[in-house]
């Protein structure tokens, strides 16, 4: 089946038809030469195409794909080909809609507010009007947990599918979302003492990236979700989005059941049943002798958060000291075999690997960094690992909560402590 994702000639075409659509050309001609240029291709590939071009430097803009969303719609209308069905309250999808459904409510709330300020200045100085237009964004900045989820969930999935690019180019518009939502706060935060026209504008450039995100999400990366995840793919995502949380809308209530779920879970426990015997096992571990059931436990009752990089850069292996939502840095299953490049944003990539580089190449020994989060205070260490004949085989990152070491008392305690048992 053709890729025309990198085809020269389909990316050509597409462009081509897009520049048309832009100019106001005849639709009908238009629509001829898509169904000679994309007969018998994938929906997913002409999408995939589409986030290509939209996301390289092609000069496509989103309004030309809104354009080209209406044409294919009307062809599909024509041709009687039927959309694609709703989803289970509790479904992954449909909760990431809704997610964005109430996004655009917040959002149109944020606007009337500001313009009802831009048309009687007066109402700047009244302090409940300015407190709920601080809350409403303030409760907006849960779009955090909306990308995480899609960064951390999503694209490891689809990376593993063998579509990388899009995924780096996509987590690169969510951080210059990011960034703009800073911007944003900042101003608001300090009315009614600060120029309007500057919030405003801050406000108009936020609106207009967050609303194209919502169009990616719904009309390109969704689709292409729908179309190539299997519906294990959804069922690790709906067990491991918890971790990450929710953006304006509560945990779903109506759990989204498989029924492939049922099978998964008699063969996970067949599995279990035949490998007992070899849990029971005893292994070399260090200066002594401990079962693979003994080392895991141990690993994940350390007060530490590990993972562990193998020396091609994939993600092997993390503890699970703690839920997953409750770790300083989260970490789920569908990260592992990622590559490390891919598991952090954009903007910190060349921070990233210049540390590993350094690591596997013996410059450093380790690297250590340390943070505030909220009332933790995160110490942050990456050390090489080396065989005993000096062959690089991975990096170890751990983490820990050091805060509680800064609240010891200043007097020594060499005792145990005191139990009343009765």
């Amino acid at each position: 089946m053709l890729n025309v994702q990198f085809n020269v000639k389909s990316i050509t075409d597409m462009k081509e038809i897009l520049l048309r659509l832009r100019r106001g050309e005849s639709t009908v001609e238009i629509q001829e030469f898509y169904m000679q240029s994309f007969k018998n291709v994938r929906i997913v590939d002409i999408l995939l195409l589409q986030l290509n071009l939209l996301t390289g430097a092609h000069g496509i803009t989103i309004e030309d794909v809104k354009k080209f969303s209406q044409m294919q719609s009307h062809l599909s209308e024509m041709n009687g080909e039927e959309k694609l069905s709703s989803y289970h309250p509790g479904h992954p999808i449909r909760i990431f809609k809704d997610e964005n459904a109430a996004f655009q409510d917040v959002l149109g709330e944020i606007n009337d507010l500001l313009t009802s300020f831009d048309a009687d200045s007066n109402k700047l100085q009244e302090t409940e009007l300015v407190d709920q237009i601080k809350n409403l964004l303030f409760r907006l900045g849960e779009f955090h947990n909306h990308y995480h989820r899609k960064e951390k969930l999503f694209f490891p999935i689809l990376e593993r599918y063998g579509h990388v690019a899009p995924t780096r180019a996509v987590w690169e518009k969510d951080d210059q979302i990011r960034v703009l939502y800073q911007g944003l706060k900042g101003q608001v935060v300090q009315l009614p003492d600060v120029m309007l026209s500057r919030v405003l504008k801050k406000f108009d450039v936020f609106q207009e990236a967050f609303k194209e995100m919502i169009f990616y999400e719904e009309e390109i990366i969704l689709p292409i979700l729908e179309n190539i995840f299997s519906e294990k793919d959804w069922i690790d995502i709906k067990n491991e989005s918890h971790a990450f949380g929710y953006a304006l809308i509560d945990a779903p209530r109506e759990v989204w059941v498989s029924e492939l779920e049922e099978s998964v879970v008699e063969e996970k426990l067949r599995k279990q049943a035949a490998s007992d015997a070899l849990f029971r096992q005893t292994m070399k571990f260090g200066g002594g002798y401990l079962t693979p059931e003994e080392a895991n436990l141990i690993l994940n009752s350390l007060p530490l958060e590990i993972t562990f990089i193998d020396k091609q850069g994939l993600f092997k292996y993390f503890n699970e000291m703690t839920e997953a939502s409750e770790m300083m840095l989260v970490r789920t299953p569908s990260s592992i075999g990622r590559h490390v490049a891919n598991c952090h944003p954009p903007k910190s990539l060349r921070k990233v690997m210049t540390v590993i580089r350094d690591l596997k190449t013996g410059i450093r020994e380790s690297e250590s960094m340390w943070f505030k989060k909220k009332d933790q205070y995160i110490h942050l260490t990456y050390k090489a690992i080396f065989n005993n004949d000096g062959e690089f085989l991975g990096v170890l990152e751990y983490v820990q909560d050091i805060q509680p070491f800064f609240e010891l008392p200043s007097k020594v305690k060499t005792g145990i402590s005191e139990i009343d048992y009765e």
